[in-house]
């Protein structure tokens, strides 16, 4: 199944299929012999991928200036592969990609991406990185340096979580601890205020606990101070990085545009912090996560850098993650009642376990993922969507344009965590190819913190809606921006009722 079938032409012979978009078709006939099919086959690997034109500089100020745009890229992309197909190329700031959005195409890119494979890093980091001499974590390591901390942290982090997994138990403590802070809102009849800013807190609070084990009760009030720069700090990071993205960074970097100055300063602030914490909780941890990566071998100023940027991912996506999960069940009462009904009976890793559960959050990630376009390089030549791509490409991966294709999933807008759902023969109800929404991606380089997001979902969830009915007040008017990550255009208002 190809997404946008109707705008390509399937040529078919006995040595194989390419794809011809419609903006070629033009080109070709429909011949039957096998002669006519070689002879169009060699022809179309000549073609070029269908291209959106390249932006001069001034259009890219432009973009800068008028924020709007660039905060809706994935609602522009989504129309290119409209229009143009399930794959085209395309120029953002000092970058050029190659866009897909099929399925097949994604299966194709990680079979290829190798053992050690390339991740994208936003430009601006990595000349931050190199300006400070700063030496970061996991998302930043390549070669054999990545793969070896990669394969220590998979068996800590990718493991099914269990109720004895000090991760679970952070999740849960915490859960708890944000309804009793809630309460007090849905007692005075008032929306949640600055709803971003707490999650954020809430959400480096879990990563902290789980890192520091059976001592975080008794260092949370001392090491709060930082915990609120860091809540205060990280979303800004993300969003001047987004901005910067529409320039060539090395541009910005020299004429030190205002826009540098401010990423700058904040990284300065989150890295500064953040390093701070992982020296103090290395003090005082016990039994806790950090413990077991000392354990497993990753010391020193490994673990630091590691456990660093290990705090400023977890703080960022979760946050927005479990926001748009809020949003969703604030507009769908029957999802809520029916989590209530699942929660009152089960326990913690019952929750973890529950289909339903894991349908909501499946659904609420296809419908808004944290990341929505996932980057790769291709570790050699290959043949993608029947167009020759080099070794080294940029390949962007569109996963809001195909998790929202009904040709991947019927009725792709509507919110159903029914439909993930597995029949008799064991397939989802309601899904027709489950691989166009990969929010944790795929290969060697998926999320290293999946399992324990969802457990951090799932558990503050299930706690948020045993205690209230949650409604939104703004939900008509939020709309989906990007500052990297996908947010909500203006802050959300959730409005809790206790139940009895």
């Amino acid at each position: 199944m190809f997404s946008l079938a109707s705008k390509c032409l399937f040529v078919r012979g006995k040595v194989g299929r390419i794809v011809i978009p419609k903006c070629h078709r033009e080109k070709f006939e429909f011949l039957n012999d096998e002669q006519s099919f070689s002879t169009n086959l060699a022809s179309a690997e000549k073609l070029e991928i269908p291209n959106c034109p390249k932006p001069t500089f001034m259009e890219n100020l432009k973009g800068l200036v008028c924020w709007d745009r660039a905060q809706r890229l994935h609602e522009f992309v989504d129309e290119q592969h409209r229009t143009m197909g399930p794959i085209f190329r395309m120029h953002i700031g000092a970058v050029t990609a190659v866009f897909v959005n099929s399925p097949e195409a994604y299966q194709r890119i990680f079979k290829l991406e190798g053992l050690t494979p390339q991740n994208f890093v936003p430009e601006a980091w990595t000349l931050y990185n190199e300006m400070r001499e700063c030496p970061r974590g996991l998302l930043f390591m390549s070669g054999q340096e990545w793969l070896n901390n990669r394969r220590i942290l998979n068996k800590l982090l990718l493991k099914p979580c269990t109720a004895k997994d000090v991760m679970v138990g952070s999740c849960e403590s915490a859960a708890k601890k944000l309804c009793n802070e809630w309460k007090f809102f849905a007692d005075a009849g008032k929306t949640v205020p600055e709803l971003e800013k707490r999650l954020y807190l809430w959400s480096i609070k879990v990563i902290v606990s789980a890192l520091m084990g059976t001592t975080w009760d008794l260092h949370e009030d001392e090491i709060s101070g930082d915990l609120n720069i860091l809540a205060e700090n990280l979303h800004e990071v993300f969003v001047q990085s987004a901005k910067l993205s529409l320039l060539p960074c090395k541009l910005a970097v020299k004429f030190q545009l205002p826009v540098w100055k401010k990423f700058v300063r904040v990284m300065d602030t989150t890295i500064r912090v953040a390093r701070k914490l992982v020296f103090r909780i290395g003090k005082v941890s016990n039994n806790g996560l950090l413990d077991l990566m000392r354990d497993s071998g990753i010391r020193d100023e490994h673990l630091i850098r590691i456990v660093t940027d290990l705090i400023i991912a977890a703080g960022d996506t979760t946050t927005y993650s479990t926001q748009w999960a809020l949003y969703l069940l604030s507009t769908h009462e029957e999802v809520q009642e029916r989590i209530f009904d699942i929660v009152s009976s089960n326990s913690s890793q019952e929750m973890i376990d529950n289909l339903y559960m894991k349908g909501v959050l499946r659904e609420s990630l296809r419908l808004y993922p944290t990341a929505p376009f996932l980057m790769r390089c291709l570790s050699q030549d290959s043949t993608i969507e029947g167009y020759t791509i080099s070794k080294g490409e940029h390949m962007i991966m569109s996963l809001y344009s195909s998790g929202r294709d009904n040709n991947n999933f019927p009725q792709a807008n509507e919110f159903s965590p029914e439909r993930w759902t597995r029949d008799s023969k064991n397939k989802h109800e309601n899904v027709i190819n489950p691989l166009g929404t990969l929010p944790f991606a795929a290969g060697a380089r998926s999320c290293i913190g999946r399992k324990f997001a969802e457990a951090q979902m799932t558990l503050t969830i299930s706690q948020l809606i045993k205690t209230f009915r949650i409604t939104c007040d703004n939900a008509e008017n939020v709309k989906m921006i990007l500052h990297l990550i996908s947010v909500p255009s203006e802050p959300l208002k959730l409005r809790l009722t206790t139940r009895n």
